[in-house]
Parts: C-alpha cells; sequence; structure tokens
C-alpha cells in the first residue's frame, strides 16, 4: 500500500473513470448536474425522494459498520460514528426542501424505494461481515466525491427554476459535506481501515466498482419509472420568484 496521498489520488482518478463508465452506460444520469439538459421537475423531484430513502436505509448499514469499526480501529470508529451522526439527520434538510413542494413526509414515507437502492443497501449490508466497516465506507467515499463534485451544480439549478427557499436543505447539506470535508475524512477513515489490515485495498475498489453498477441501475430505473409524472405537483410547474 502506497502512502495516503497517493491513495488519494488513486481514489480520485478511479471515481472519474467509474463516472464515465456510469454516464457512458446511462447518458441520463447526467441530466440533474447539466446546463445544458432540460430541467425536469419529477426527475428531480423523485430524485430528491430516493436521497431520502437511501440516508434512512444507510443509516442501518452504517451503524452495522461502527460495531465491526470499533473491533477494526478504534481510532476509525471515532471518527465515523460523528460522521453518520451528522448523516443521520440530513434527511431532514431533503424533506424540508420537499414540503416546499407539497410533500408530506408521510407521503414521503410512502414512496417505495427503487430496486437497486434495496439492493445496493442489501449488498453493503451483507458485505460488512465478509470484508468488514470498509464496505459502509466505500460507499460514504463514493457519495462525498459526487457531493463535491455534482451536488452544488444540481442544487444552483434548482435554485434558478424555484427559489433559493426550495433548496435551502440542499444547499445547507453541501455545506456542510464542504465545512466538514466529509470526502477527505471519509479517506483518512478507509485509508486508515486497509492499513490496518495490510494494505490491502482490493475489496475497497471492488466495492467502488459494484456501487457504480448499483448507481447506474437506479438511474436506469428513474428513467424509465412509469408513474414519474406523479412527482411533479401542478402548484410547482412553474418557476417561482
Amino acid at each position: 500500500m502506497t502512502d495516503r496521498n497517493t491513495f488519494a489520488r488513486l481514489v480520485e482518478s478511479f471515481i472519474i473513470s467509474e463516472m464515465e463508465r456510469l454516464f457512458n452506460r446511462v447518458p441520463g444520469a447526467r441530466l440533474l448536474a447539466d446546463e445544458s439538459s432540460q430541467f425536469k421537475e419529477d426527475y428531480y423531484l423523485r430524485h430528491r425522494i430516493e436521497t431520502v430513502k437511501r440516508i434512512w436505509l444507510t443509516s442501518q448499514t452504517d451503524a452495522l459498520a461502527l460495531a465491526a469499526m470499533v473491533d477494526e480501529d478504534y481510532e476509525s470508529a471515532r471518527w465515523w460514528s460523528k460522521y453518520i451522526y451528522q448523516e443521520l439527520n440530513h434527511d431532514l434538510l431533503y424533506i424540508a426542501d420537499l414540503s416546499k413542494h407539497g410533500f408530506t413526509l408521510e407521503q414521503i414515507a410512502a414512496v417505495q424505494p427503487y430496486t437497486a437502492t434495496l439492493a445496493m443497501v442489501e449488498y453493503i449490508r451483507n458485505q460488512i461481515p465478509r470484508i468488514g466497516s470498509v464496505a459502509a465506507v466505500a460507499y460514504s467515499v463514493w457519495v462525498e466525491w459526487n457531493s463535491d463534485k455534482t451536488s452544488a451544480l444540481v442544487v444552483e439549478r434548482a435554485r434558478k427554476k424555484y427559489s433559493s427557499g426550495h433548496v435551502k436543505g440542499s444547499h445547507a447539506h453541501v455545506g456542510i459535506d464542504i465545512n466538514e470535508d466529509h470526502y477527505s475524512i471519509m479517506l483518512d477513515v478507509v485509508y486508515r481501515l486497509i492499513m490496518r489490515n495490510g494494505g490491502d485495498a482490493t475489496n475497497f475498489f471492488a466495492m467502488l466498482r459494484q456501487l457504480t453498477d448499483f448507481v447506474a441501475q437506479y438511474f436506469e430505473e428513474l428513467e424509465s419509472d412509469p408513474d414519474l409524472a406523479s412527482f411533479a405537483p401542478a402548484d410547482t410547474q412553474t418557476a417561482l420568484a
């Protein structure tokens, strides 16, 4: 295993290549962040609801990873516990934004997660006993990298479409991730875990690749959802000042 800075560069390069693989498979995955594309309200709102669903579901695997990490590396567990505590409350930020579009908590809770989301969380859950907490941390590395690179673009497009009030929660989430430097912290955690395991990063990079496949499946489901139009409430069809 190499030093931490070199490891960070390897991870960055690997995720970039995985994102290109994702976009080649599902070009529509670029839709939300691409300024040249039409802003589709139903697509955006359903995606935001799925974000809440993922937070709820991965809070369980995060907790399982913490239990495993306590035995693997207690210091990493300290960092991880602080991070997952913050993430546990981030659903409230997106729920607040969705409420501006007329969605209640009950309506959000009633939406069934996509098959790819459920399969991804189940995969992470099953991998923790096999390869350790790195299975869950890999997901957070993937998410935080994308938060740094694309989330702000999506939030800005939504702000222009609606108003600053409609993305207050999403904007706060991006700010927290950047200000707390979540991506760097996740790299520190995964690097420590890998070094404690003899420096073999094979499982970590395999997880990143598998997660990309799940995300691709998710976007395929999102694009083909026959009920997508129902997630564009009539009173939010027009941009708000």
